[in-house]
């Protein structure tokens, strides 16, 4: 008895049909067709009554089918766990992501995965979501973890999402629109702006035009210029949890009345991800849920 054997017949089983099995698994349909009835003599039992319509299983067919994907699981979870050891996982892993995921999730998942796979070399590059897919798409990064505001279709890429983030706009304790429950773009456009992105520009220009007062990529110097009540900015809710600005009410969120969601994905090429790429991408779905949960009460 073979592990191939098992399964070409849990797929045949799924399928009902050799030809389409051996089209799923790229095998020769006489191939398929020899191991079963090979496995059935070995067994001397009949796993599957052939008919014009496919192939059905037979009552002990489907105990042995059963037992067969038992098995299967038995030899994943081994695979798994020899695979997942952290001292046998290493390399170089280079992560693209956006500032708002950087400030969020990143930090503890990277902690937390260094201390179990400490052979695995991270690189970090924070970059608007445009250049990180171009970065996944040429290979120059494994990982993309970035946000998209609305609908889009990744061409060339494997993508995930994860969790719909929701966009504040943060203005200084001494800032007019402090005080406010909610603000609306209307508001936000009478008073002077940093627009963190090109489609927060284009948003509100829709409602008039900002009065842009500074310009910069780096989200820590802009928080500066938002404490000191200069200006409005804009920032993902998930990048907010644990923000020093924001826990001495140096900085105050504010929801905004239009609503504007950023959908986040994770990406990764077309080829199969890497042994470090998914025990990273498991890690980091654990803080993911972590913040869920922490959102939720």
């Amino acid at each position: 008895m073979r592990l191939e054997q098992l399964k070409y017949i849990i797929e045949v089983a799924h399928c009902g049909s050799i030809t389409v099995a051996a089209d799923k698994l790229h095998v020769s349909q006489p191939n398929i067709s020899h191991a079963i009835s090979s496995l059935e003599q070995e067994l001397g039992a009949v796993i599957f009554n052939r008919t014009r319509a496919g192939s059905e299983l037979t009552e002990i067919g489907a105990s042995i089918i059963e037992h067969a994907e038992e098995i299967m699981n038995q030899v994943d979870a081994l695979k798994n766990t020899a695979r997942n050891h952290g001292s046998l996982i290493e390399g170089i892993m280079t992560i693209g992501a956006i500032s708002g995921i950087c400030t969020s999730f990143l930090p503890r998942t990277l902690s937390v995965f260094k201390s179990k796979y400490p052979n695995v070399e991270l690189v970090i590059q924070e970059g608007h979501s445009g250049e990180i897919e171009e970065g996944v798409i040429q290979g120059k990064l494994d990982l993309g973890l970035v946000g998209i505001p609305g609908d889009y279709e990744f061409k060339h890429l494997h993508a995930h999402q994860f969790m719909v983030g929701k966009i504040l706009a943060c203005v200084g304790a001494g800032s007019p629109l402090a005080a406010k429950d909610k603000v609306s773009f209307h508001d936000i456009v009478k008073h002077p702006v940093i627009a963190s992105s090109d489609h927060m520009r284009k948003e509100l220009r829709k409602y008039g035009t900002p009065k842009e007062v500074f310009l910069s990529n780096w989200s820590e110097a802009s928080k500066h210029v938002i404490a000191e009540g200069m200006a409005t900015c804009f920032y993902l809710d998930v990048s907010l949890k644990n923000d020093p600005y924001v826990k001495t009410g140096q900085i105050i969120p504010i929801p905004v009345k239009e609503d504007p969601e950023v959908k986040l994905y994770w990406l990764h090429s077309r080829k199969k991800l890497s042994v470090a790429g998914e025990a990273f991408i498991r890690e980091f779905l654990i803080q993911v849920n972590q913040f869920n949960r922490w959102k939720s009460i």
